[in-house]
């Protein structure tokens, strides 16, 4: 692993910020926050960083505020820092709304620091009020109530645990319809108020289990969006893994994993191993070398060919990453990785994606020789793919980005593409979008995208980063719908016979890129180029949600990212006609595609009123009911 240089002053006088360890949540917060500061400085040149930090009250004078955030920018954010810097810096930013909190950042990226990071804090003579008697309009209201019930739990956490049931019992009714709003804020496009819904849920989760393990339990086996529950869970065995109701949780979440390959089968988006995640931060002592449940879920996934490039990278990875962790045998570990490394080295493992197995095959060979834990240097390989990756890479040294973030924004843009550790992937691109250094991203995973066009894994890493960015831009729009209707092409329909299917890989990228179009088109504001985006690829939605036998068959992952895609960007009717979603949503009802049907008619029960208005994904809470039951 290379020395850490996070700290060296550059020329211009600010400090250095340098990732080259993905898994030292203390740099990528101090990454983020200097992007944004620089950010800030682009809008207010007057507001010097002394300034700032003796407004967030770091210390008693300007001087003295500007010496603790140097120190803090060197090494270490406090919890009570970064709550004071989201505060001032919210004040003074407009747009923070699309970049989200330092704190919450710090509550996605560590078990260790909790406080009241995701409180607010409410009189408790509001609580009561709050939550009986205000219907919420927006999520932001939904969130505010969240924030309100927790600040009451954690006060009466610090009297007793009688205390903290008498929160419970006495709102109650109150919690179901505030979790399944929240539920729904969690599986909606993501932006920062999706991840505060996920961590909320599981801070909530940790003072009502009974109630709460239902409710998610329900969610993440039967919710159309189901995928984007398990965050919440994950978030729940980081709090609580070792406190009360431990032994409750551990068989939960050990039933949840076992029956996780099943349940990755009716998933909208079995690739993106969020379930892995949920793996990987169970305690040693929950899966012990005598009976390691584990171990044999990631060995299962790293070794199943019908899983995705992700998923088994995630999971090898993963394995190799417990035992640095928890002090495994490293002996018998080894030999099991090595036949892993031998089996993805086998051209016949995966023909689609070989050189996607290959590159996991590097990396995890490279951690293992080096007894480390994540790659955080990458080994050379001799392939077109790794040189174009380079290539977008060392565009960021043409864009506007300040000195000092230079170096740490290159080495979080390799992170979100080479790094086979899923978990800490999306760690450096949800870094990018807290630090608001989206914008230069954006353009290198478009010019990766425009010179790779042979990887399906290597377009699809880049879809994934791009749709998460939330750059909501003509550049964008064409970036991802061009990305769309090439991997359409690239299926090759028309030349296949009845018997023939397409290669997974290229199926898998309809179904990543029209994803991604849904996650960055599908959030409130981006109406107009949701509209845009929708009508470049009307001709392949609608062949999609036309398809029948075979080909519906063979393309029912992508028919379900499309039913996805329709359901987030649905727009008003106008002059009474019926907007594309609602028209195709209403052929996917009947698709051949149980997951994608059940998501349609989901969606046709609420979304679309009979004035003609479009209702939030919220409103389903209560009207999102079919004949398939309440969701």
């Amino acid at each position: 692993m290379m020395p850490s240089k996070a700290r060296a002053t550059g020329a211009d006088g600010h400090i250095a910020q340098k990732v080259t360890d993905i898994t030292d949540t203390d740099q990528l917060l101090r990454y983020a926050l200097a992007g944004q500061l620089a950010r800030l400085h682009l809008h207010r040149s007057d507001l010097s960083q002394a300034r700032i930090a003796h407004a967030a009250g770091l210390r008693d004078s300007t001087r003295n505020a500007a010496s603790a955030l140097s120190q803090a920018l060197r090494g270490r954010l406090s919890d009570d820092q970064l709550a004071k810097l989201d505060e001032t810096i919210g004040a003074l930013a407009s747009d923070l709304a699309a970049t989200g909190g330092l704190s919450s950042l710090s509550m996605r990226l560590s078990s260790e620091r909790r406080g009241n990071l995701m409180t607010a804090h409410v009189p408790p003579s509001w609580t009561g009020r709050i939550l009986k008697h205000h219907r919420p309009c927006s999520e932001l209201d939904v969130l505010a109530q969240a924030s309100a019930l927790l600040a009451a739990f954690t006060a009466a956490e610090r009297v007793d645990a009688r205390s903290v049931a008498g929160i419970r019992e006495r709102y109650s009714h109150e919690m179901e319809l505030l979790v399944r709003r929240l539920i729904l804020i969690s599986v909606s496009p993501p932006t920062p108020r999706n991840y505060d819904a996920q961590i909320m849920l599981g801070s909530l989760a940790s003072y009502a289990f009974e109630p709460m393990r239902e409710w998610l339990d329900t969610a993440v086996r039967y919710w159309p969006l189901a995928f984007r529950v398990w965050p919440a869970i994950t978030k729940l065995v980081k709090l609580r893994g070792n406190g009360d109701h431990a032994d409750e949780l551990r068989e939960w979440v050990q039933q949840l994993i076992n029956d996780s390959s099943d349940l990755r089968k009716r998933s909208l988006y079995p690739g993106r191993s969020l379930d892995l995640e949920l793996a990987l931060v169970v305690p040693a002592a929950w899966s012990p070398p005598s009976n390691d449940w584990v171990g044999r879920a990631l060995l299962t996934r790293a070794q199943d060919k019908d899983a995705t490039i992700r998923e088994r990278g995630t999971a090898a990875m993963g394995l190799w990453q417990r035992v640095i962790g928890q002090e495994r045998n490293v002996k018998d570990a080894e030999a099991e990785l090595r036949a892993l490394i031998a089996e993805f080295r086998d051209p016949r493992s995966r023909p689609d994606a070989a050189a996607g197995l290959r590159w996991v095959a590097a990396t995890l060979e490279h951690v293992i020789d080096e007894r480390v834990a994540v790659c955080n240097d990458w080994p050379e390989v001799e392939e077109p793919w790794f040189q174009h990756v380079r290539q977008a890479a060392d565009e960021l040294d043409m864009l506007m980005i300040p000195d000092h973030l230079r170096a740490g924004t290159k080495s979080l843009f390799l992170h979100m593409i080479l790094q086979n550790a899923g978990v800490y992937r999306r760690h450096a691109i949800e870094t990018i979008v807290t630090s608001g250094m989206t914008n230069p991203i954006a353009r290198a995973l478009g010019h990766l995208l425009k010179a790779e066009r042979d990887e399906a894994w290597l377009r699809i890493r880049a879809e994934f980063a791009l749709g998460f960015l939330q750059r909501a831009n003509r550049w964008v729009e064409d970036d991802l719908t061009h990305s769309c209707l090439q991997a359409y092409q690239n299926l090759g329909l028309a030349a296949l016979r009845d018997d023939d299917a397409p290669e997974r890989a290229r199926v898998t990228e309809v179904h990543a890129s029209l994803f991604a179009v849904g996650d960055c088109f599908g959030v409130a504001g981006a109406d107009d180029r949701a509209v845009s985006a929708r009508e470049k690829l009307r001709p392949m939605l609608t062949d999609l949600a036309d398809a029948q036998g075979r080909r519906a068959k063979v393309l029912h992952r992508a028919a379900r990212a499309a039913a996805y895609l329709l359901t987030v960007t649905a727009q008003p009717r106008e002059s009474g006609q019926a907007d594309l979603s609602e028209v195709l949503l209403k052929k996917l009802a009947s698709h051949p595609d149980d997951v994608a049907a059940r998501l349609s008619r989901w969606a046709l029960s609420f979304r679309f009123a009979e004035d003609g208005t479009v209702r939030p994904l919220l409103d389903a809470a209560e009207h999102g009911v079919t004949e398939d039951g309440p969701f």
